[in-house]
């Protein structure tokens, strides 16, 4: 699968003048020539070609401010900056408030503001962004059309595949791919926008004709620091970036039955379709029954009742398909499609997905690294009545502390045995994140901690008895683990799968 910067270098830029490319940004000082032709934008240095505009942004550990220098040797002729620096004669340079606004506004208008001829959906939410993503993608697939999809999982273009190196892009490659897609005859492209994303202004200057609200639960609170401030984050999707888009016949679904969906509702400049597991809205859950196949609901809509069956488990699930589903009909597609395109949609890789065996156990690997998507995941699978529920899970290092114990809890709760093992540590010291995990267990039930990874899930598997359930949570689809500033491969699938097919 390609990288990025190899996927999107087919797209095709405007050669602009700089004071043409700078027109309506919002400037606090300019000095340089405006006649001077521009022939890309970089926010890194090793983008830069000959005669291309260097924009400094602030990343989380580095400051682009500290590269412009070298960024004019590699031979920049212009630069947008922040802090008023010195740059050498001959360099054009312009002085912002706010460098991550410009790349983005920029960027849209280098690649000839290519969202004007996408259909766009972003979906934000704590949970269920990528299944959510991919159902939608699916139905449009079932109506015949050709679209785009960027997840935290991967992108694709038409056919074309791509890694995901983030799950929303930052602005100026967003925008080179969605001329990409504009460019070989993409009509719709559906994107997961994170908290981080919308915060970042990555998706300033795409024009977006529906959003989408999971749910919120806690998650990213060592960036956000508190739930209000996470949620603003997340509203910034629909009161921002719907309010501006130039699109027609906005509309925005919200899940009904979570109090910040609520929320959303009130003056937003776009038709509001809900979605809920009870019936007196747009789109209602009649009847739902769920097994180890897949699961069968009764929807209520407005244009009448519709069957719907899945080979997707669990009733987070059917959220997620009550949200593509109001998705589909905000977008005025026909109900035999979407219906079609629900049914054929297999699951996304680490999500919930089985690990096929003739041992009549009940594998699954998950993505759920929340304290809300384990609880949901965990109650789903209880409800299919395992024999016994073997849990094997831990939490990511350099990342929210407060949720540990959370998770740890949930765990707690739902399995008759635990293995705490290492997600992906990073700097962390793996045994220091297993006690805070360790917190959070208070029934007196037994638990073990194997902080090597795959060990935690040879001993998980070697335990099981036929009709028991083993949720291996928190990586999903990774296909590296992080720790100690490498990443080493490692894939939770393949690990389950080795050792299955080894007995």
């Amino acid at each position: 699968m390609l990288n990025l910067h190899h996927f999107i270098d087919t797209a095709i830029r405007s050669k602009m003048k700089l004071g043409q490319l700078l027109q309506g940004l919002k400037k606090l000082s300019f000095s340089g020539d405006e006649h001077l032709s521009i022939t890309d934008l970089a926010y890194h240095t090793a983008q830069i070609k000959p005669g291309s505009c260097f924009v400094a942004i602030r990343g989380f550990k580095k400051d682009g401010h500290h590269y412009v220098a070298e960024a004019i040797r590699r031979g920049a002729t212009a630069v947008i900056i922040e802090k008023d620096l010195s740059v050498p004669k001959g360099i054009s340079k312009i002085l912002v408030e706010d460098s991550r606004d410009c790349l983005a506004r920029l960027s849209a208008m280098l690649f000839h503001e290519p969202t004007k001829n996408l259909r766009l959906v972003g979906i934000t939410g704590t949970n269920g962004k990528t299944t959510t993503a991919f159902l939608i993608d699916s139905i449009w697939q079932a109506a015949g059309l050709k679209t785009g999809l960027l997840s935290t999982v991967a992108y694709r273009v038409g056919t074309e595949w791509c890694e995901a190196g983030r799950t929303t892009p930052e602005s100026y490659d967003l925008q080179k791919m969605f001329q990409k897609m504009v460019k070989q005859g993409v009509s719709d492209c559906v994107m997961e926008v994170t908290s981080h994303a919308l915060d970042l202004k990555r998706v300033i200057g795409s024009h977006f004709d529906g959003a989408i609200f999971t749910n919120l639960s806690q998650d990213h609170l060592d960036y956000h620091k508190d739930m209000e401030s996470y949620f603003a984050c997340k509203a910034k999707l629909f009161r921002e970036r719907l309010v501006v888009s130039e699109k027609r016949s906005l509309w925005a679904v919200l899940n009904w039955d979570d109090p910040y969906g609520r929320t959303l509702a009130g003056g937003l400049p776009a038709k509001v379709w809900r979605y809920s597991l009870k019936e007196g809205v747009e789109i209602g859950l009649r009847n739902l029954k769920t097994h180890w196949d897949g699961l069968k609901m009764e929807v209520a809509t407005p244009k009448g009742p519709v069957s719907l069956s899945s080979p997707l488990i669990g009733q987070f699930n059917a959220y997620n398909i009550l949200a593509g589903l109001a998705a589909a009909m905000a977008m005025e597609l026909p109900l035999d499609q979407i219906a079609f395109g629900i049914a054929s949609f297999k699951g996304v890789p680490g999500r919930l997905e089985k690990i096929s065996n003739d041992k009549g156990l009940h594998v699954f690997v998950d993505y759920a690294h929340t304290p809300a998507a384990l609880e949901n995941v965990l109650h789903t699978l209880r409800h299919l009545n395992p024999k016994r529920m073997i849990t094997v899970f831990g939490c990511g290092g350099d990342r929210d502390r407060l949720k540990r114990p959370l998770m740890g809890a949930a765990v707690d709760r739902f399995s008759d045995v635990a293995i705490l093992t290492s997600d992906n540590p990073r700097s962390e010291e793996p045994e220091a994140i297993l006690d805070e995990i360790a917190a959070g267990f208070r029934s007196g039930k037994d638990f073990e901690r194997i902080a090597d990874r795959k060990e935690a899930i040879t001993k998980a598997l070697e335990m099981a008895e036929a009709g028991d359930c083993i949720l291996i949570a928190g990586k999903g689809h990774e296909t590296v683990q992080e720790m100690q500033g490498q990443k080493i491969p490692f894939d939770d699938r393949q690990v389950a799968r080795e050792f299955l097919d080894g007995i």
